[in-house]
């Protein structure tokens, strides 16, 4: 865990990612390639990692693990898995009341989400104060696939909108290779919040109701790895919260190496393991998320 944790830090304060490389031609048209894969409703493997720091010093850190089932306007359902891990600063910090403790430490365990058929499910230690004996899942309401698998991620690149805007914008684009002599192509490039909520049905719904003037001009730095099929590899975001703060996240898609499409599904709980809102005793906690950080620090 400590290694993870100094590579995440040094991943959040590294320019050595950004360096612009040279131009290449990409295999094929990544939009047009995303627009099948979500018509052939592709399982898509994620595993991401994310934090926050401070002047170079890891805060907390995520690992985010599951599926993303594509359909619809681009991901329709999706299974996620959360462990949240405060850093040694963090957990001196909460002696002094800066932190929600009890939320923190309901946070470290794995809390898992599943969105599937417009219903978003929760289960794990964080939801497990307010659900009846014998359940163990909370029906949490009916949302997309993207309120389980976004949050700490704030770019959706299995939306065609806004991998369009990513590529037609790349400040830079390479030939690159993964597995065995396989090709891809990275991409890299900046946008301002204000950019990517034009743009991303997605990060509209995670800034929701909130302001978007105060951080409307907050840039996120991303790069973008597509095999030679223009599927996403891998993704990288930074961007400032506060003075000091800055805010990650590394988003890998393993199983898009393989030759063959995924066979997964995105599962629905079982009816008998979950609680309504009426059968909770006590409101929905709602977690957190590397987004809200941007609003709540400071």
């Amino acid at each position: 865990m400590k290694r993870w944790i100094t590579l995440l830090a040094a991943t959040l304060v590294s320019t050595s990612l950004l360096t612009p490389p040279a131009t290449a031609q990409a295999a094929m048209d990544p939009v047009k390639s995303l627009k099948a894969q979500i018509a052939g409703r592709l399982a898509v493997e994620v595993t991401e990692s994310s934090g926050v720091s401070y002047k170079g010093h890891p805060i907390w850190s995520t690992v985010r693990r599951g599926v993303l089932r594509l359909g619809g306007s681009g991901v329709g359902a999706a299974d996620i898995t959360r462990t949240f891990t405060p850093s040694r600063l963090m957990r001196d910090q909460l002696d002094d009341g800066r932190w929600d403790a009890d939320k923190v430490n309901a946070e470290t365990g794995s809390n898992r989400s599943i969105s599937v058929n417009g219903v978003l499910y929760r289960s794990g230690p964080l939801y497990q104060p307010v659900l009846p004996d014998g359940k163990t899942w909370a029906l949490a309401g009916r949302s997309g696939g993207v309120s389980a698998a976004y949050g700490d991620q704030i770019i959706n690149i299995f939306e065609p909108s806004t991998l369009k805007a990513l590529v037609t914008t790349a400040t830079s684009k390479k030939p690159s290779k993964y597995g065995i002599r396989k090709k891809a192509t990275e991409y890299a490039g900046a946008m301002t919040f204000r950019q990517l909520y034009a743009v991303s049905p997605t990060f509209r719904s995670l800034i929701g109701k909130r302001s978007l003037t105060p951080v409307a001009g907050t840039k996120i730095t991303w790069w973008l790895r597509l095999n030679d099929l223009g599927q996403a590899l891998t993704l990288g975001t930074t961007w400032k919260v506060a003075d000091g703060y800055v805010a990650g996240v590394f988003s890998q898609y393993p199983g898009r190496g393989l030759p063959r499409p995924l066979k997964k599904n995105v599962p629905t709980p079982r009816a008998a393991l979950v609680a309504t809102t009426s059968d909770l005793t006590g409101p929905l906690p709602r977690p957190s998320a590397l987004i809200d950080s941007t609003f709540s620090i400071g």
